[in-house]
């Protein structure tokens, strides 16, 4: 692997995370019992997009 490769994967890595814990904690967003199944695994997936998520969808929703 490059520098450059290495870096971006670093930089894609480190907003995926900082993307899922906004969403998991920060977004205000009430847990219970039942909505976690539905909740988390779209939230695992909004941090994979995470650059779109910023970009488009944080500011639409």
């Amino acid at each position: 692997m490059s520098k450059a490769e290495t870096v971006a994967g670093s930089i894609y890595a480190g907003g995926w995370i900082a993307t899922l814990v906004y969403l998991m904690f920060f977004d205000g967003f009430q847990y219970n019992w039942w909505n976690w199944v539905i909740v988390i695994p779209i939230n695992f997936f909004l941090a994979s997009i995470w650059p779109v998520y910023w970009l488009i969808l944080h500011w639409i929703f």
